[in-house]
């Protein structure tokens, strides 16, 4: 197959309008855009929107991250430099504390996103097949649910989109002006996420490299970016370290218990199985792997290589976090910066070649991975963020109506801290077992204002079944004052020392 026209030499008489994957963007990402911190990965979301309420209500210094689940304590974290739930927070101190904003801020890196793939895709593999990468990056499901929730994984994709089209307009045009912004971008995103040093900094290298004829030793000079961007995000995490120290609190980066580090894992079938079966459903929506092994098979030009180069990256990236990777379905969101302009340049090549027939065939091919994209978003993502039926929900708002505001509530959730944020409240995250270890007065004793937890789940993902576990979280519940208490969940108000509880 012939090797991919420049942007110039493929561009068609009329440029595509940049309007349509904008809209088509905006619309799936405005769904449910005030949908409550609810569903898929809702602890990642509540860790980033208590950051952000944090910094707006109690001080906005940008170098004290602060969660909810921090004890008695100040909540200070070890954390991700918390670029976004700062900017978060700069919304909700104009605004007042409202998750669409959030969730409004994450739309507008994705939709700006969706640009930057396009200005990629015009560059590497031509006019249409960047549109087109566009359009996918619009649409397929991962890239909408991550382009509007309340977590980083919206900003990192924009500003990794930035430093490559920025870095891809240097080697161009030889701008100084478009390289600061390249490393301002690719700092930035190493800073919110370490990982990026790696999925993002070796397509970098690569096009460099290939500009330079690999002469790397000979432009020492040039490592620069690199070497400051390294200085930076380790001055970062570093300090972030320092506090995690202090505080206790920690997001887990180091040591035995991080779980993120089960190299084994990558020996196992099933590792590499259940990460092909979830990126072909939810980045690809099935239909559109097909398009990705086309566009990577057409044999795009010299610097569009750097796309196949991206996508290994990532999954080498993954792979130095597996057990992170398996569980956390957005270390797998980088592939699309590189996926989306092939999967565009699959479709031309399958519309160029394909018959009057074939190309009714082609545009089935393009309905069905809409459908299934919708169907799998209304499926995995948007039907979980309902308010309705939720424990979850439920048990937040008993706990809100139950505990004044500013009570430390000891909430029985393992480590989501889900019901914590929904109920505005700050205090312990434990396991039913720890909980049972304490009675409700040496609780009381460690500075704990209330009891809480649901028989319906124990994570907001993880239902609670039946069984001698359950059992002894009753009882246990019915030996505490005031006494047994029917529902799916309960609270136990703790009465300071000395004080009467209340009848009931």
């Amino acid at each position: 197959m012939a090797a991919a026209a420049p942007a110039s030499a493929s561009k068609p008489a009329t440029t595509l309008p940049l309007w349509l994957p904008l809209l088509v963007g905006a619309t799936l990402r405005l769904i449910q855009i005030q949908a409550p911190i609810l569903g898929i990965h809702s602890w990642r979301q509540a860790d980033t929107a208590a950051m952000a309420r944090n910094f707006a209500e109690q001080g906005m210094n940008l170098l004290t991250p602060q969660i909810d689940w921090g004890g008695a304590g100040s909540g200070v974290v070890e954390a991700e430099f918390p670029l976004y739930p700062y900017t978060v927070a700069l919304l909700y101190r104009l605004f007042g504390v409202q998750e669409w904003l959030a969730r409004g801020l994450s739309v507008l890196c994705s939709l700006l996103t969706i640009v930057l793939v396009v200005r990629i895709g015009r560059q590497l593999v031509g006019e249409r097949a960047g549109w087109w990468g566009g359009l996918f990056y619009a649409l397929l499901p991962i890239p909408v649910f991550y382009g509007r929730t309340v977590q980083p994984e919206a900003a990192l994709m924009l500003l990794a989109a930035l430093a490559l089209e920025r870095f891809l307009a240097w080697l161009r045009g030889g701008r100084l002006a478009a390289l600061g912004v390249s490393w301002l971008a690719f700092t930035a995103a190493c800073l919110i996420k370490v990982l990026p040093f790696l999925w993002l900094g070796l397509p970098l290298l690569w096009l460099w490299g290939q500009a330079h004829r690999w002469k790397i030793a000979r432009r020492a000079g040039s490592w620069l970016f690199a070497l400051l961007a390294l200085a930076v995000t380790a001055a970062w995490y570093w300090h972030a370290h320092q506090l995690g120290l202090a505080s206790g609190l920690s997001f887990g980066f180091w040591g035995g218990e991080a779980n993120r580090y089960s190299w084994t894992d990558l020996f196992a079938p099933g590792y590499w199985l259940g990460l092909g079966l979830r990126v072909s459903v939810r980045n690809l929506a099935v239909l559109g792997l097909p398009l990705l092994v086309l566009g990577l098979l057409a044999r795009p030009g010299p610097q569009a290589r750097v796309l196949p180069v991206g996508l290994a990256a990532v999954l080498l990236a993954g792979a130095l976090a597996p057990e992170s990777s398996a569980v956390h379905e957005y270390y797998q969101l980088p592939l699309m910066l590189f996926a989306c302009p092939l999967m565009g340049l699959g479709w031309v090549r399958l519309r160029q070649q394909a018959t009057i027939w074939g190309r009714q065939g082609a545009l089935v091919l393009l309905t069905l991975l809409i459908l299934v994209s919708l169907t799998v978003l209304g499926v995995d993502y948007w039907s979980r963020e309902r308010v309705a039926g939720s424990p979850v929900w439920e048990l937040a708002q008993q706990i809100q109506a139950r505990t004044p505001p500013g009570a430390k509530v000891v909430v029985a959730s393992g480590s989501d801290p889900t019901v914590l944020y929904l109920a505005n409240r700050k205090g312990w995250l434990v396991s039913p077992q720890r909980l049972m270890r304490r009675d409700a007065a040496a609780w009381r004793a460690g500075g704990a204002d209330a009891l809480a937890g649901s028989f319906a789940v124990i994570e907001s993902y993880e239902p609670f079944p039946d069984g001698e576990r359950k059992t002894r979280l009753k009882r246990w519940v019915c030996d505490q004052p005031p006494g047994c208490q029917s529902g799916p969940s309960f609270v136990i108000p703790l009465p300071a020392a000395g004080a009467v509880p209340p009848a009931g």
